[in-house]
């Protein structure tokens, strides 16, 4: 074959999937039928049709369930990540294990859900201390998902309102491309 043909490399340096997942929507609004459409749309897309299957994490002896897990992407409910009691250990495993992380359906909280609040909170500071992508939908806008009066999450709630506008910017996914790509060439 290689005295009768001309053999080329096709190795392409850039992943266009990649530049593809940029131009999805990441945080859709309301939590409705078309917003679980759209996160299974693009669930499909980052994990490249891979079957899912659930995981687990240890973390400290215990055990940290990851319903569905494909390749470097994980999806949860917001129920799984903020209505059990799992705290900044658990978050940093799931940061350290994935780099694109699914959360479906967060509720707006009020002083009724300080606790899930509290937990959303710190998730996200640890998403975005790791520079992660973060897909998710949601009841509301992400400056109206807290309600609560009491307590110090509203002012804390602030902060992750911007973190979260932040992390659905086309900068934000560049630069999470940009490195992606740079970790793939570095592997290859």
């Amino acid at each position: 074959l290689k005295r009768h043909a001309e053999v080329r490399t096709l190795d392409a340096r850039k992943d266009y999937r990649l530049d593809r997942m940029n131009s999805l929507p990441v945080y859709l609004t309301p939590a409705d039928a078309a917003a679980d459409r759209q996160m299974d749309e693009n669930w499909g897309f980052v994990t490249d049709g891979a079957t899912a299957a659930p995981a687990e994490i240890t973390v400290k002896g215990r055990h940290v369930a990851v319903p569905r897990a494909a390749g470097r992407a994980a999806r949860f409910s917001f129920q799984d990540l903020c209505e059990k009691p799992l705290g900044a250990r658990d978050y940093l495993a799931l940061a350290d294990r994935f780099d694109t992380i699914f959360v479906d359906r967060v509720p707006v909280m009020d002083d009724h859900k300080r606790n899930e609040a509290k937990r959303f909170i710190l998730l996200v500071d640890t998403l975005y201390d790791h520079k992660m992508r973060l897909v998710m939908s949601a009841a509301a806008p992400a400056p109206e998902l807290y309600r609560g009066r009491r307590g110090h999450e509203a002012f804390e709630f602030d902060r992750t309102v911007s973190r979260l506008i932040e992390m659905q910017s086309r900068d934000w996914l560049d630069a999470w491309t940009a490195r992606h790509r740079a970790g793939a060439s570095a592997e290859a």
